[in-house]
């Protein structure tokens, strides 16, 4: 597991850090009983944190203008969390990518 994290690690943790369905506290925990570099945890939480924190923001100015139940179903909520789960794509298109690259 630490071979792979060494050489992958960037990945998998941008992975973990865009799925909000992980707690980052134990995303932490786990990292630090692993030998994922400080470079590279700082740079993956880095890229992996403020794309959905942008997203979160966006979606709660949205639901606290909400006054009507058919309004939770307004375009700007709905993309705003389509928007969410398409991040978690963003390592795999990273890694196909990366892939082909000589």
């Amino acid at each position: 597991m630490n071979t792979e994290l060494e050489q992958r690690g960037f990945g998998y943790l941008l992975f973990l850090r865009l799925v909000p369905v992980f707690p980052f506290f134990l995303i932490n925990l786990a990292a630090g009983l692993t030998r994922l570099k400080l470079r590279t945890f700082f740079f993956a939480t880095l890229v992996g944190i403020i794309p959905g924190s942008l997203v979160f923001c966006n979606a709660g100015a949205s639901l606290a203008s909400i006054e009507s139940p058919e309004q939770v179903l307004s375009p700007r909520v709905l993309a705003s969390f389509a928007l969410l789960g398409s991040f978690a794509l963003i390592p795999a298109v990273y890694g196909k990518w990366k892939g082909k690259r000589p």
